[in-house]
């Protein structure tokens, strides 16, 4: 049970690396991109190919993964960031979905739907952790912990406070002789590099790795975290994806539901809160009350 717990845990912390990347894009910025998990999905296939065919091990490929993801949210931002609110929302869902299409389909890359198996396990100066789940969560708390603070110094420096600014109101911003447009596109670009970073944890951690990485199942479950945990709000998200990730995601199974409707569950657990969230909590569970 202990280790069941652990690998819980783990997968949790790996959310919350997730969640917090795009904290720092839609939260922080105002960015309301619904394709967030593509460049999840591009680390991890990053970290797959690199690691399954040319031999890259784990930390190799957490640097790969960040700088992969982060130059394809470069491009990717160019092109959709000139778009506002809606609009931008429409495009990058339509990124999202066609990111599951192309890793279907392509088969001599992806293996499409038969994934990629094989992935090595995180390897540190030679020592493999293999089978126990203490090893795997302690270095997983320390790649977070280490992610989490520079995130959190972030969202305290002055270029924080310049992302809230545009996202409260970006004509005033523009008005004081903000580039906006850089400002975006950087956040984009360092969110998605830490997004690339979870997913290589991910696919070293899982071991296989297949499409339903990009579907819509877990651009719903990204956007849940952020909601419940609060836009903007750094130490919510944490709590957030804890709570969805390490414990709502379990309760059907604790409750003892039949296998083949445990995802149907969760959806449901899942859609309570976020109607009950936006009826009495619209700002997050963890924010404060507004007087």
């Amino acid at each position: 049970m202990i280790e069941y717990f652990f690998s819980l845990a783990t997968i949790a912390l790996i959310w919350t690396i997730v969640a917090q990347s795009y904290n720092l894009s839609f939260g922080l910025a105002g960015l309301f991109n619904l394709g967030h998990v593509i460049f999840f999905g591009i680390g991890a296939y990053a970290a797959a190919i690199l690691n399954t065919r040319f031999g890259f091990n784990f930390l190799e490929n957490l640097g790969l993964a960040a700088l992969i993801s982060g130059t394809v949210a470069s491009g990717f931002g160019i092109l959709t960031l000139r778009l506002r609110g809606h609009y931008l929302a429409i495009a990058t869902l339509g990124a999202a979905m066609i990111a599951q299409v192309v890793a279907l389909n392509w088969l001599e890359l992806t293996r499409g739907p038969l994934g990629i198996r094989g992935i090595d396990e995180p390897q540190i100066f030679g020592e493999i952790f293999v089978g126990d789940t203490l090893p795997h969560f302690l270095l997983y708390f320390g790649i977070a912990a280490t992610l989490l603070f520079f995130l959190w110094k972030l969202f305290q420096s002055p270029w924080g406070r310049l992302l809230r600014a545009i996202r409260d109101d970006e004509l005033a911003a523009i008005a004081v002789g903000k580039n906006i447009f850089a400002a975006k596109l950087w956040a984009l670009v360092l969110s998605a590099a830490l997004a690339g970073v979870a997913g290589a944890m991910y696919a070293h951690y899982r071991v296989f790795l297949d499409p339903s990485i990009f579907a819509l199942s877990e651009i719903i479950l990204l956007i849940l975290i952020v909601v419940i945990g609060g836009r903007g709000n750094f130490w919510g998200n944490v709590a957030s994806a804890f709570l969805i990730v390490g414990v709502l995601s379990e309760l059907p199974r604790f409750l003892n539901f039949p296998e083949t409707l445990l995802g149907a569950a969760r959806n449901i657990v899942y859609a309570g809160l976020l109607i009950a969230t936006m009826f009495w909590r619209p700002r997050g569970i963890f924010c404060r009350r507004k007087k």
